[in-house]
């Protein structure tokens, strides 16, 4: 039983975490011979333009790719020589109902076995064949201009296969300790924090500065766009998300280079009666006694 369980903490991290995947660097080194196929939304959207746009232009980790609709791949078997790009619905009973951007390695489905999805994402995948996952906001993709994200979470998932490739992340202390060694290096950049990602008790630079001394600016949501698409390395940018309702909301942040697309930053708080909705001050402290 202990071995069973060993196993499978190794092999996928456990689901409270809003992202990582696989600590497998045998399955994640197999997938790079696959051809990639990447689930779209059914009809279009601002994700589907975003994600094939990325995909296109910075995706090396596989071969070849193909895209498919979410109703394309609900009528075509799932293939072991192929990987997956697609969106999976995940529950966390104390932090999340979220939607994770998650490539999966192909599998041989068991006989009868379908796929569930909602809202373009698939609810019932299996989990040990995740090879890298990433919580994302479709609201916010879709519906509030934040489909340029597409650019850094795409790389973000790359980084995540090749530092598990190469042996630097083997479990989940070893990702922790992986991020956490960035963290300082944001210091070295100008971070660029939207107004939209600050809780309600950093309304300003002032108050930002009063925790956070080296360079940075606030800008509105569409100025973090600017920067990735610009892929600036000398630039660093917040990303924030929220799950859950008034009582059981969670908010997730985390910090991305802009040009290379590594997460340098991430920290995660309930978010209860309308309090620590963003970035606060905790955190910009964090990063500036980083080591």
């Amino acid at each position: 039983m202990r071995t069973l369980f060993s196993l499978a903490f190794t092999t996928t991290v456990l689901m409270s975490s809003a992202q990582y995947g696989s600590f497998d660097a045998a399955a994640v080194k197999a997938a790079k011979s696959t051809t990639t196929v990447v689930v779209l939304d059914m009809g279009d959207s601002p994700y589907n333009q975003a994600i094939m746009k990325a995909m296109k232009s910075e995706w090396k980790y596989t071969g070849a790719l193909e895209f498919v609709t979410v109703g394309e791949l609900a009528m075509q078997p799932i293939s072991p020589d192929k990987s997956y790009l697609l969106k999976t619905a995940k529950v966390d009973p104390v932090k999340y109902e979220g939607t994770f951007l998650t490539l999966m390695k192909g599998w041989k489905p068991k006989k009868g076995e379908t796929l569930e999805q909602k809202e373009n994402a698939f609810t019932n995948l299996p989990s040990e064949h995740e090879l890298a996952f990433l919580m994302v906001d479709p609201k916010a993709i879709n519906e509030k201009n934040m489909a340029g994200m597409m650019l850094v979470y795409v790389k973000h998932l790359q980084d995540y296969l090749r530092l598990v490739e190469s042996g630097k992340i083997t479990d989940k202390a070893t990702a922790d300790r992986t991020y956490a060694a960035r963290t300082r290096l944001i210091r070295d950049t100008e971070l660029l924090l939207a107004q939209e990602h600050l809780d309600k008790s950093l309304p300003d630079l002032t108050t930002v500065k009063e925790s956070y001394s080296a360079s940075t600016r606030i800008v509105p949501a569409s100025g973090v766009i600017v920067a990735v698409e610009a892929q600036d390395r000398g630039l660093t940018v917040s990303d924030m998300l929220l799950t859950g309702d008034y009582k059981t909301k969670h908010c997730f942040k985390r910090i991305f280079n802009a040009g290379t697309g590594e997460l340098m930053y991430m920290g995660d708080d309930a978010a209860l009666s309308g309090k620590k909705e963003g970035f606060i001050a905790t955190d910009l402290t964090t990063i500036s006694r980083a080591r």
